[in-house]
């Protein structure tokens, strides 16, 4: 059986536990697995481990678009509309860059 234990999303990191817990038939004894999963932050449209000027391009790209939240990566903050406030929270981390897995 698998089962979230643990989830914090922010802009900058998603982190995902989850466990798995199985049962052996020679006793009661839990085998408990843990999975940790990273993803880069959300400002990072083509996922690459880098917010630059590639992310920017398709943030500018689709800048006034609409549709369903999280129809499209570059709708950062996920309420449907691409516009100054996902330009605003891309610039706040412009430059980041990270290890990708």
């Amino acid at each position: 059986m698998k089962a979230v234990l643990f989830a914090v999303a922010t802009s900058i990191l998603l982190l995902v536990i989850v466990y798995d817990i199985s049962t052996t038939k020679a006793g009661p004894t839990d085998i408990i697995n843990v999975e940790m999963s990273y993803f880069g932050p959300l400002e990072d449209i083509n996922h690459d481990g880098d917010v630059d000027y590639l992310d920017a391009s398709s943030l500018v790209s689709h800048y006034g678009e609409s549709g369903p939240p999280g129809w499209l990566r570059d709708d950062i903050n996920d309420d449907g509309v691409i516009d100054y406030l996902d330009a605003s929270a891309f610039v706040s981390v412009y430059g980041l860059h990270w290890l990708v897995p």
